[in-house]
């Protein structure tokens, strides 16, 4: 059959061009999916929070025999936790000139002996500088010996001055009885005798004073020679200790182990600069090394918990890396300062036996555990809390955090005490925190507007 001229005209190419999508849709959707990005982020500050009252947890004593179990003699008082350090402190094995590591002889992790060489620094140096002292001092030393000849010389030649000065004594006494003798006698003896007779004795006065005086400068010089040899002995001395500072200085090119122990930390490479004089702390360190039978835990405690700590307190010390071994640890120290941010007050429990296995910076959990004191004491120094009976809803309780105003639900166990519409709970919240009273309809982690309400 052949189809009419109308329907060929009707019927539609068969390769016809897309349609285009606006141009308007792309910014449109753009806005779109910023706007749904936006909500979701900050849907909670969007969303106006539910106002909800609150109530501090609070803490009285406890009763004389109502220390739980765990107050008991050797039982754990609470737990927290921790990183293994070294006890007290790491040691620094540091270069004490400047120089450029040359060789580095040990690993990280490996055990060495105290004085056992570390690394060493390029002593090309330090050698020729200690060539150079030894060959000032020796040139100073020979030119002392010098000196000293210079004076047994003159000691000789003064000696030669005295026998001249004795010779010419008596010559001019000589010279003076002669002198003496022919002016009396003028009658005599002539006038030219006599004038040649005090002639001979100036002459010989003169030659007597002359050995003199030379007698006088070899005693002068004598005094001098004698100061400078004596200057001499000085600069030797000086220039020894300059020979004693080269020798430390080439000695010092080789860095030694201060202690038996274990290396933590290497900080030095071959070609690597070391300079002493630096602002940066680790600028002249080589490695930095523990003993590993002395080793302590830093631990975090909640300032909750923190009235329970007293320095001697006896501690069990758990590491994952050991599940089935525990060790006996002693709290040593308390901080003087507590972390804000935090919360917590950090302590540090010395390790009573630690193995080999144990590094620094492992995470490890403390158990404090209670002592006869704090027993015969319970009566004053254990806490109880207390919340009230509206912020319990079936063993559960809303705990908001004043800060982020979010909530969270926390399970908790309450006993049968109770007192003025509050019930003391056994586990489970702390003291100083904020609850919830009648809380309704609230999810975990939303934002609330949080009103304290008076106890």
């Amino acid at each position: 059959m052949t189809p009419s001229l109308d329907t060929l005209t009707r019927r539609e190419p068969e390769h016809a061009a897309p349609r285009r999508v606006p141009a308007w849709l792309l910014p449109f959707g753009l806005l779109a999916a910023f706007a749904a990005l936006f909500f979701a982020l900050f849907r909670d500050r969007l969303l106006p929070a539910p106002a909800v009252t609150t109530a501090i947890v609070l803490t009285t004593s406890a009763k004389q025999g109502d220390v739980t179990p765990a107050a008991a003699e050797g039982s754990m008082l609470f737990q927290a936790s921790g990183w293994i350090e070294p006890d007290p402190l790491p040691v620094k094995a540091t270069a004490l000139i400047d120089g450029v590591v040359d060789q580095v002889q040990v690993l990280e992790g490996q055990a060495v002996q105290k004085g056992q060489p570390l690394a060493t620094l390029i002593d090309a140096d330090a050698k020729l500088a200690l060539a150079a002292a030894e060959r000032t001092h020796a040139a100073l030393g020979s030119a002392c010996i010098a000196h000293q000849a210079s004076v047994e010389t003159l000691r000789k030649k003064l000696q030669g001055a005295a026998t001249r000065i004795a010779a010419a004594k008596a010559s001019e006494d000589e010279a003076e009885d002669r002198y003496s003798r022919l002016k009396d006698l003028k009658t005599a003896v002539s006038e030219s005798d006599i004038v040649s007779a005090r002639l001979r004795y100036e002459r010989d006065r003169s030659l007597h004073l002359a050995a003199q005086a030379e007698a006088a400068e070899l005693e002068a010089e004598i005094t001098r020679v004698t100061l400078e040899t004596d200057s001499k002995r000085d600069e030797i001395l000086t220039a020894a200790v300059a020979v004693d500072q080269a020798k430390l200085a080439l000695e010092r090119t080789r860095i030694l182990a201060p202690i038996s122990g274990r290396i933590l930390r290497l900080a030095a490479a071959p070609g690597q600069k070391k300079m002493l004089l630096m602002d940066d702390p680790d600028s002249s360190t080589i490695a930095i090394l523990y003993d590993p039978a002395h080793l302590q835990v830093r631990v975090d405690v909640p300032l909750a918990d923190a009235a329970k700590l007293s320095v001697g307190q006896q501690a069990k010390v758990r590491c994952s890396l050991l599940p089935d071994k525990s060790f006996a640890g002693e709290v040593t120290r308390i901080t003087g300062e507590a972390d804000l941010q935090r919360n917590t007050l950090q302590v540090k429990v010395r390790i009573e036996q630690p193995t080999e296995q144990l590094r620094p910076e492992m995470l490890c959990r403390v158990e404090f555990l209670g002592s006869a004191s704090s027993n015969s004491s319970a009566s004053t120094g254990s806490l109880a809390a207390w919340a009230p009976a509206a912020a319990i809803d079936g063993g559960n309780v809303w705990v908001c955090d004043p800060e982020s105003k979010r909530v969270a639900k926390r399970a908790v166990q309450a006993s049968s005490e109770t007192r003025d519409g509050m019930i003391r709970i056994t586990e489970g919240l702390r003291p100083g925190e904020h609850v919830i009273l009648s809380p309704q309809g609230l999810h975990e982690g939303q934002r609330v507007k949080p009103q304290l309400s008076k106890p």
